[in-house]
C-alpha cells in the first residue's frame, strides 16, 4: 500500500529551474512525449500518452486487483490526501496544483530506483503547492546540476525522494532500500539521454495486442535482478532462474468500463521446456467451462514447477512438497451452479495424478458405497456413478494417473468428450486460467466460496466481484513467449 502511494505521489513535488532545450521523443514512441527523457540504456521504462490515461490505468488496476488485497481507490485517495494534502487520483485536484492532464508521463530507471517525469501546465502552481509542504515542516537539501536545482528529502532511514523542474517538466526520483544510491546521475542521464538503445524493446511492447493501450513499457528483468541480488544475496538463486528471460514487455488498456493488461516474457528456447511439461485438459473442457460462473485450470506439471523453483525455495518461502500427499500434478475446476442453503450445485473436476491413493481413501470413507454406485463409461474412460441417498449423484473416474468427478446430469461426459480425452495441439498452450462470470452466482454463493477458501473480507470482496460482468486471468505459452493476460468488464 505504501509503495503504491509513493508511486502515485511522485507527481506531486517540484521546484523551479532555468529553461533548457528538450530532446525529442524517438519516432517509435512519438505519441508518448515523456519518452524523450528516457535514458539511453534503461533497465525498465513505461509511459502513458497523458496523465489522464495514467490515472485511468491506475484506477483500473486498483479496482481490478485491489479487491484481492482489500484495497480500493477510496482508501488510496484518502491516504494520499493525508500524506500530501491532495488526491493524486482526482483530475481536478491535480489540475489545481499545475499538472497537465493532457501532457505526457513516464517512469524509468537505470537500475532499480524509479524516476518519474511529468509535464506541467503551470509550474508556478506546482511550486506554490510545494512551498506549502515546506511550511508544514518538510526538510530538504539541494544541489545544482547543469543549472537546475535538485532537491532531496529523506522519508525515512532507507528511503529518500529527489525532484527538479526544468521548464514545464518535472522529475521525481526515489532511492529505494534495494537500489543503489545514484546521487544525481539519474537526472544527468535523463536530461541528456543520448541515442536510445531501447527502441526495439519499445516497438515490441507497442505491438502487444491491446485494443486501447493506455500504458506500455518494457523491462530488462535480468539487469534488475542482478542489481537486487547484489544488495540482497538471498535473491541470487532466484536471479539464476530468470537467466532464460530476454525481452519483457507490457501494455495496459482501459476506458472505465473495460480493463485489461498483457505481459509478455521472451524465453527463447526455454519456452519449450514449459510446453513439454504441460498436460492438456480433457477434450470437452473448454466447451463446459465457457460462460460458467467460475472456471479454473492449472495445466503445468507441479513436479516440474517444484524442480524449477527448488534453487530459490528458501528465498520465496514456497514449499510445494505438501502436494505430494495428494498426488496431484494438475488441477481444473468448473462450477456451473451453487446453492449454499440447499447444499447443492453442479460442476466438474479434472486432476492428473502421480497416485490415486489419497482420493481412493476418500471414496472408501463413504458407507455402503458399492450398493449405491454403478458402472458407467465417460468417453474412453471406465468410471462409476454414485447416487447418494437423499443427496447428489456423483459421476467419477479414478485411475493411477487421472481423477475426474462431476455433479450434474451428463456434465462429466460432456467435459471428457468423445475422443481420446486429450485436446488436440492448440496454437497456444494454457498454463493457467481463471475465468469469472460473477452474475452467474448469487452473493451468498460467492461469500460461501470465499469463506471456504479462507479469504479475509469475504463479504466485501463478494460485493466488489459482483460489480464486474466478467473477469479473466490467463497464462499461456505462445511460441517462445510466456504471456500473462488479464481483462474484465464492469456491469
Amino acid at each position: 500500500m505504501r509503495l503504491l502511494i509513493l508511486g502515485i505521489a511522485a507527481v506531486l513535488a517540484c521546484s523551479g529551474s532555468p529553461r533548457a532545450t528538450a530532446p525529442q521523443a524517438p519516432p517509435v514512441a512519438r505519441d508518448y512525449p515523456a519518452t524523450r527523457w528516457i535514458p539511453a540504456k534503461p533497465t525498465y521504462a513505461l509511459s502513458a500518452r497523458s496523465v489522464r490515461d495514467a490515472q485511468r490505468a491506475m484506477l483500473d488496476v486498483i479496482d481490478s486487483f485491489g479487491m484481492f488485497g482489500d484495497v480500493d481507490a477510496g482508501q488510496v485517495s484518502g491516504a494520499l490526501g493525508q500524506l500530501l494534502g491532495v488526491d493524486a487520483l482526482s483530475a481536478p485536484a491535480l489540475t489545481a496544483i499545475g499538472v497537465d492532464l493532457a501532457g505526457g508521463v513516464a517512469v524509468f530507471s537505470q537500475a532499480v530506483n524509479p524516476t518519474f517525469v511529468i509535464h506541467l501546465a503551470d509550474p508556478a502552481q506546482m511550486q506554490a503547492f510545494f512551498e506549502q509542504l515546506r511550511q508544514r515542516g518538510m526538510s530538504t537539501q539541494s544541489v545544482v546540476v547543469g543549472g537546475a536545482e535538485v532537491f532531496t528529502a529523506r522519508i525515512d532511514r532507507s528511503l529518500s525522494v529527489s525532484w527538479v523542474v526544468v521548464d514545464d517538466w518535472m522529475w521525481v526520483h526515489f532511492t529505494l532500500p534495494i537500489g543503489p544510491d545514484e546521487g544525481t546521475a539519474w537526472f544527468t542521464a535523463s536530461r541528456q539521454p543520448g541515442a536510445p538503445t531501447w527502441t526495439a524493446d519499445w516497438k515490441y511492447a507497442s505491438q502487444l495486442p491491446a485494443e486501447q493501450a493506455t500504458v506500455i513499457g518494457f523491462l530488462d528483468l535480468r539487469a534488475v535482478m542482478t542489481t537486487i541480488s547484489a544488495r540482497i544475496p538471498n535473491a541470487l538463486a532466484c536471479a539464476k532462474l530468470l537467466e532464460p528471460v530476454g525481452r519483457v514487455a507490457f501494455a495496459i488498456e482501459g476506458d472505465g468500463h473495460h480493463a485489461g493488461g498483457r505481459i509478455s516474457l521472451d524465453l527463447g528456447g526455454a519456452a519449450g521446456g514449459i510446453t513439454r511439461a504441460m498436460m492438456p485438459p480433457p477434450e470437452g473442457w473448454d466447451a463446459v467451462a465457457t460462460h460458467a460462473p467460475l472456471a479454473v485450470q492449472w495445466n503445468l506439471d507441479l513436479a516440474a514447477v517444484r524442480g524449477w523453483l527448488a534453487p530459490c525455495g528458501e528465498t520465496i518461502d514456497l514449499d510445494l512438497a505438501g502436494l505430494d500427499s495428494f498426488g496431484v500434478r494438475t488441477a481444473r475446476v468448473v462450477l456451473q451452479s451453487l446453492d449454499p442453503d440447499a447444499k447443492s450445485g453442479t460442476g466438474v473436476i479434472s486432476l492428473d495424478l502421480t497416485s490415486k491413493r489419497y482420493f481412493a481413501g476418500l471414496l472408501d470413507e463413504i458407507p455402503l458405497r458399492s450398493r449405491f454406485e454403478s458402472s458407467r463409461t465417460y468417453g474412453p474412460h471406465a468410471g462409476r456413478s454414485l447416487s447418494i441417498p437423499f443427496g447428489p449423484t456423483l459421476d467419477y473416474v479414478l485411475t493411477d494417473s487421472l481423477a475426474l468427478a462431476g455433479m450434474g446430469e451428463g456434465l462429466l461426459a460432456r467435459a471428457v468428450g468423445k475422443g481420446s480425452g486429450v485436446a488436440g495441439a492448440p496454437a497456444r498452450s494454457t498454463v493457467m486460467a481463471l475465468d469469472l462470470m460473477p452474475p452467474g452466482l448469487s452473493r451468498d454463493a460467492w461469500v460461501f466460496l470465499l469463506r471456504a477458501a479462507r479469504i479475509p473480507g469475504s463479504d466485501k470482496l463478494a460485493d466488489r466481484l459482483l460489480r464486474w460482468r466478467d473477469g479473466h486471468l490467463v497464462l499461456t505459452v505462445e511460441g517462445t513467449h510466456l504471456v500473462f493476460q488479464a481483462s474484465g468488464n464492469h456491469r
